[in-house]
């Protein structure tokens, strides 16, 4: 009976022996989650910046369309092109005055300290928006045709960082024909 009593103690302890872990296996295990972990951590980082650039694109399109609709729905319906007066030839300017039909009151688009206004009212939002290049080209074929104006623009955020997110520049353009010339 003592020969037994200890085989069976044996066994239990050899058994007591093999329920934990390995150092090895522990730092193995640990080292693949953290691999697993800091890959998660990118994955969500990048999709968190790829939506914040996605939101700011889509806030400066939209704040650039209202304005582009804007300028172009006023001179196709202005009673005349007040400055420049003629684009016989072609000309590049930096502002356009239009009158209006109606009243005849004087609205003048400018591209002007990282905007584009009306009557110095800017039509983007300036405190996060800053416009980059901005010109207005005046054509015209004869002085009996009405003049074409093409507007150009491009919109960038006003703060660019380093990151990826913050930098982009987004062109707008539209011409229009003063219809009442």
């Amino acid at each position: 009976m003592n020969g037994s009593n200890n085989k069976h103690q044996f066994i239990f302890n050899k058994y007591s022996f093999n329920k934990g872990f390995t150092l090895l296996e522990l730092l193995t295990t640990i080292g693949i989650l953290s691999i697993i972990g800091v890959i998660c951590v990118s994955v969500i980082t990048v999709t968190f910046r790829t939506s914040k650039k996605a939101d700011l694109i889509n806030f400066a399109r939209q704040d650039g369309d209202t304005a582009m609709s804007q300028i172009v729905r006023n001179i196709r319906f202005a009673g005349s092109l007040i400055s420049p007066a003629t684009c016989v030839p072609s000309l590049t300017a930096s502002s356009v005055t239009v009158s209006s039909v109606t009243d005849h009151q004087q609205t003048t688009y400018s591209c002007a300290n990282g905007t584009i206004s009306s009557n110095s009212a800017s039509l983007v939002d300036s405190t996060s928006l800053q416009v980059t290049s901005c010109l207005f080209i005046c054509s015209q074929q004869s002085s009996a045709v009405p003049p074409i104006i093409t507007i150009q623009y491009s919109l960038s955020p006003k703060v660019s960082g380093n990151f990826a997110e913050n930098n982009f520049i987004l062109p707008f353009q539209s011409s229009v024909t003063v219809r009442n010339y």
